[in-house]
C-alpha cells in the first residue's frame, strides 16, 4: 500500500509534489515529508495556496528492508507497464498517476559515497531553472538522459521520477540531500522543501535568512556500467577530480576505463554489483540555458 497526503488551499495556485524514499534506504526525505505533514495537520505551517500532495515512502517494501530497492530500481524505467511483473511495476502507475496531476516536483533522495548534498537541476524552461535554483543548493548535475541516451541500453531505462514528471508538463529537479544516514540529511531534505513552497508561493517563511549561494554545474556525459569483475583504482567520493586520460577502473582481465576528459566523478557506487551503475563522469560548465519555451 502507498500512502499520500493531499492539502488543498482555498487559494488557487500550483500542485507540488513531495516524494521520499524511491529507494527505501534513503530515508531523509521521509522523515522530512512527514514533519511538514505533522506541521501542516499541526496548523504550524499553513498552506497560502495550491496544491501539496506529500507521499512519504514510495517504496514500502525496500523501506521495510532499508534496502535500495526490492525487486528492482524504481527509479529506472519509471512508466506503467502493460503486463507488470516485479513489485516495483505495480508502483509505477500510483506513482505516475500522481505526477500527471502535478506542476511541479521535488523528489528527495541521498547516495551512497561521500560528498556534498547536491541536486539534478532540469533546464526545460527558465522556471525550471528558477525553481532549482531556489532550493538552497549549490552544486547540480544536468544532462543524465543525454548521457545515458549514449550507451546502448534502451532509452526508457533511463526514465525515473523527474524525466517521467518532465515528459507531462512538470518542472522537476532530483535533490540528493548527502550520505544516507549523515544525521543532517533529513535537514537538508526539510529545508529543501521549505524553499521550494517559499519559492513558489505557497507558504510563508519569515524566519527564513537570505541564503547566499555559491553554485557549481556539472553536465554528465558518460554512464559507466560495470560490465565484468573489476575495481576501481582508487577511492572516489561524488565530486572527485579526475583528469583526461586518467584510469578510473580495470577489470580482472585488465581492460581499463579511463577519463574522458577533465571533470568530475559523479555519484560512485564502489560496490556496484556486475551489470549495474558504476560511476557517472561530468565536465564541469556554467549555468545551462533553457533547452525550450
Amino acid at each position: 500500500m502507498i500512502t499520500s497526503y493531499r492539502f488543498n488551499s482555498l487559494k488557487p495556485g500550483p500542485h507540488i509534489v513531495i516524494l521520499g524514499a524511491i529507494h527505501g534506504n534513503e530515508p531523509c526525505g521521509a522523515i522530512a515529508i512527514k514533519k511538514i505533514i505533522s506541521e501542516i495537520e499541526q496548523s504550524d505551517l499553513e498552506l497560502l495556496r495550491g496544491t501539496l500532495t506529500c507521499v512519504p515512502i514510495c517504496n514500502p517494501e525496500a523501506y521495510k528492508r532499508n534496502t535500495r530497492f526490492f525487486q528492482r530500481n524504481l527509479n529506472r524505467s519509471l512508466y506503467p507497464k502493460n503486463k507488470p511483473k516485479l513489485y516495483e511495476d505495480f508502483i509505477d502507475p500510483i506513482i505516475c498517476k500522481v505526477l500527471d496531476e502535478a506542476d511541479v516536483l521535488l523528489d528527495l533522495h541521498s547516495y551512497e559515497s561521500k560528498g556534498p548534498p547536491f541536486g539534478f537541476l532540469g533546464n526545460t524552461s527558465q522556471r525550471e531553472i528558477d525553481y532549482c535554483l531556489a532550493l538552497g543548493i549549490d552544486d547540480f548535475v544536468y544532462g543524465w538522459s543525454e548521457a545515458f541516451d549514449k550507451t546502448t541500453r534502451d532509452s526508457k531505462e533511463s526514465m525515473g521520477t523527474t524525466e517521467y514528471a518532465r515528459s507531462v508538463g512538470c518542472i522537476a529537479t532530483t535533490i540528493e540531500c548527502g550520505h544516507h544516514y549523515n544525521e543532517n540529511a533529513p535537514d537538508i531534505a526539510y529545508r529543501t522543501i521549505r524553499n521550494a513552497l517559499k519559492h513558489l508561493g505557497m507558504a510563508d517563511y519569515k524566519d527564513n535568512k537570505k541564503q547566499f549561494t555559491n553554485y557549481r554545474f556539472a553536465k554528465m556525459k558518460n554512464v559507466f556500467f560495470k560490465e565484468k569483475e573489476g575495481k576501481v583504482t582508487r577511492f572516489f567520493e561524488h565530486y572527485s577530480k579526475v583528469r583526461k586520460g586518467e584510469v578510473l577502473a580495470e577489470y580482472v582481465d585488465g581492460e581499463t576505463i579511463n577519463a574522458p576528459g577533465n571533470g568530475y566523478i559523479i555519484l560512485p557506487k564502489m560496490k556496484a554489483e556486475v551489470g549495474g551503475e558504476w560511476f557517472y563522469f561530468a565536465e564541469e560548465t556554467e549555468c545551462p540555458q533553457q533547452v525550450s519555451t
